[in-house]
């Protein structure tokens, strides 16, 4: 069941659950509605995408703290959001993954395709803004040269707006940006056609290519929280116990000296102290009674130490994110209780992997079904974006013995693809195994041609080759 949240002021759209756009399915934004949308995002991106990006960056709340009087003022920060984000991403996103077509001439322009756009390095991008923002895009769009490409989108340059049905299909996307003046100016894509606006004016429609919205919402999970949202008040806690036991720190090297009851007046009725050392001098007490000590406060350090190390440790916990530096993962020569240790982030990886699947299937289909889509796969396959298998390989240290291992075990019961697909560093198993079989023939046409009076017809073409030249 579809639960509206919230109708937005503007316009038709409204917003369910997860900060999700939706409009009347067959309808197109007049002005009211993309500026009623657009209204709404900006909200989001103050609310949400704007504060996270600052605590990524190591731009955090307490550096915009006010100032204390009379006090130290130490305003450090731990960049917790950035080594979740990138610990997790590298994890998750670290190698790209596979994707492949069983047809051979088919999968050969995939790969082509692939490695000239930069899939590899997109991809990344994208793992990475859904960590910090909760989602990111992924848009389709041509070349100068006319043929099809791909960019990553964050959610602060544009937004979905998916129909109002039951399947939630994409209607349009939202491309837009702002000028120093606070002019605004984007693009709607829908299917078939997009419309440029600037301000509050709508162009006329410009027919293109792309069958479907050329464009494909990534997320790790359907509330669109990033790693870290859960966690940002733990953050803020950690950063103000540490900047407080800096300033108690600072404290205690500014201590002040208490002199009370000597006379430091020499003949000539000077005294010798250097105010800025922080000195107390008093020579009116009883000189028999004279004390001399430095003035200080209870210690707290062993509460400060307990509360950090408990925020260290809530932070990892919740975030799901293992900290790779404890002592629990030092001298741990098996696998399997690595693997133990890591599970709560396998888990969450495998729940993102199959969003990611999902959304780099729709993405294939817009590509292949798209008119120009024959320069990717052959006009005649154009469905063959329900072939594809994508693979994902998580990035963590490997035992290559151990894989290779488990791979030659695995190719008696499972296809020689996905044994090689096992084993970190293959990213083409299909290429692989062409290769491997190339090798394997070169062998036997050496053999062949090393055996005296070899039969022509078993004789190799280098063979031939040979006694052409030799006859010329």
């Amino acid at each position: 069941m579809v639960i509206i949240i919230n109708k937005i002021t503007i316009g038709r759209g409204q917003v369910v659950k997860g900060d999700v756009f939706i409009f009347p399915k067959g309808e197109t934004l007049n002005v009211d509605d993309l500026y009623g949308f657009i209204q709404y995002q900006d909200e989001l991106y103050r609310r949400k995408y704007e504060p996270n990006y600052d605590m990524y960056v190591s731009n955090h709340p307490i550096l915009r703290a006010p100032l204390k009087a009379w006090s130290e003022n130490n305003k450090l920060v731990v960049p917790m959001p950035r080594l979740l984000v990138d610990e997790y991403a590298g994890y998750f996103g670290g190698n790209a993954p596979t994707v492949q077509l069983e047809d051979e001439t088919d999968n050969d322009s995939l790969q082509a395709w692939l490695n000239d756009s930069e899939f590899a390095d997109e991809h990344s991008e994208i793992v990475k803004a859904v960590g910090i923002y909760g989602r990111s895009y992924l848009l389709a769009y041509q070349g100068e040269d006319s043929k099809p490409k791909i960019a990553h989108v964050e959610p602060d340059e544009g937004f979905m707006i998916y129909d109002d049905t039951i399947k939630g299909e994409p209607l349009a996307f939202v491309r837009y940006s702002r000028d120093y003046l606070n002019h605004v100016t984007g693009t709607i894509y829908y299917a078939g056609f997009s419309v440029d606006f600037k301000d509050d004016k709508l162009e006329e429609p410009v027919n293109y290519v792309w069958h479907e919205v050329p464009a494909v919402e990534f997320y790790s999970n359907e509330e669109r929280q990033g790693i870290f949202d859960g966690v940002k008040t733990l953050i803020e806690a950690l950063d103000k116990a540490l900047s407080k036991k800096a300033d108690q720190v600072d404290y205690f090297d500014n201590a002040y000296l208490l002199a009370l009851g000597l006379n430091l007046e020499d003949e000539n009725g000077r005294i010798h102290i250097d105010r800025e050392q922080r000195f107390i001098y008093s020579p009116d007490a009883d000189a028999t009674n004279a004390k001399v000590e430095f003035i200080g406060k209870p210690d707290a350090d062993g509460m400060q130490e307990n509360l950090i190390n408990r925020l260290i440790d809530l932070i990892y916990y919740t975030s799901m994110i293992p900290n790779l530096q404890d002592s629990a993962f030092s001298g741990n020569s098996s696998g399997v209780a690595l693997q133990f240790k890591l599970l709560p982030m396998q888990n969450m990886a495998a729940f993102q992997e199959r969003k990611f699947i999902k959304s780099l299937r729709r993405m294939f289909k817009v590509l292949f079904e798209s008119a120009d889509g024959g320069q990717i796969v052959k006009s005649i396959n154009k469905e063959s974006w329900l072939d594809l298998r994508f693979t994902y390989t998580r990035n963590m240290p490997q035992n290559m013995a151990d894989a290779v291992s488990t791979a030659v075990q695995a190719s008696s019961l499972l296809s020689q693809q996905t044994a090689l697909a096992m084993i970190p560093g293959i990213d083409d198993p299909q290429a692989e195994i062409k290769r491997k079989q190339e090798e394997q023939n070169e062998t036997v046409k050496n053999a062949f041609n090393s055996i005296p009076n070899t039969p022509d017809y078993l004789v190799g073409d280098s063979h031939d080759d040979t006694e052409e030249s030799e006859e010329q």
